[in-house]
């Protein structure tokens, strides 16, 4: 009977081992999935400021170009001052890209935030709030563009997301007072 109790403790001594290696490999394999999914998050995080900030630039730039020529002398200008929080929950994987338009100098509407989501999703909306107010990254307002993968984004994106931007600010434009200011810069 001895032999079987210490066949016993034997096998509770083994089994102890092998948990411990098995606890050991789960910690190494959880190690790595971390790593791998910061090492993916810092990849779009990448693409997003690089490629994907040069794409809504470039839209931009374009939108300047044209809309300098009309009466309204309106303008888009990069916002600053936007910052997602690490504590904002399901927030934004990196820092917004923000725009706001501009008519003589004041801005008109909402200010155009695009951000990256975690998931690796260009999302866009409007922003009534300044950067560093209270609640600024809570509110949210839809204007018609639809999320898009990181991977599946580009120029005609850009584009789209702009204009309907524009679209929907364009209703804050101070339609009285654009034809006085057209007019008061016309030589007589």
């Amino acid at each position: 009977m001895s032999d079987e109790f210490e066949d016993r403790l034997d096998l509770a001594l083994e089994t102890r081992q092998q948990r411990l290696r098995q606890k050991q490999a789960d910690q190494t394999a959880a190690d790595l999935a971390t790593r791998e999914a910061h090492a993916g998050l810092e990849r779009m995080r990448l693409q997003f400021c690089g490629q994907i900030r040069s794409l809504i630039e470039k839209a931009v730039e374009r939108a300047n170009r044209h809309l300098t020529k009309r009466p309204e002398h309106c303008r888009l200008c990069e916002v600053s001052g936007y910052f997602t929080g690490p504590l904002f929950a399901g927030g934004a994987a990196c820092n917004p890209v923000a725009f706001e338009l501009r008519a003589d100098g004041d801005a008109v509407g909402e200010t155009l935030m695009v951000e990256l989501t975690h998931s690796g999703i260009i999302e866009a909306f409007l922003g009534p709030l300044r950067p560093g107010e209270p609640q600024a990254h809570a509110i949210r307002l839809d204007f018609g563009w639809q999320p898009v993968p990181l991977q599946d984004f580009g120029a005609e994106n850009a584009r789209d997301l702009i204009l309907r931007y524009v679209n929907a600010v364009t209703v804050h434009l101070p339609l009285d007072r654009i034809g006085t200011r057209a007019a008061a810069r016309v030589p007589t």
